[in-house]
């Protein structure tokens, strides 16, 4: 099978819209867990009397 027909056997299976919502899942919880590490990082240390 040359390359074209592995491209269209790609497409026609689905595989590229579930490989983007995988994809932007991985980059969602990435930019989760950045904002989280940054938001506990700089937090000020007040200590209550």
């Amino acid at each position: 099978m040359d390359e074209r027909g592995l491209w269209e056997l790609f497409s026609r299976t689905g595989l590229p819209a579930a490989w983007l919502a995988l994809a932007g899942e991985r980059e969602e919880r990435s930019r989760q867990q950045r904002e989280e590490l940054a938001r506990t990082a700089f937090q000020a240390r007040i200590q209550k009397v």
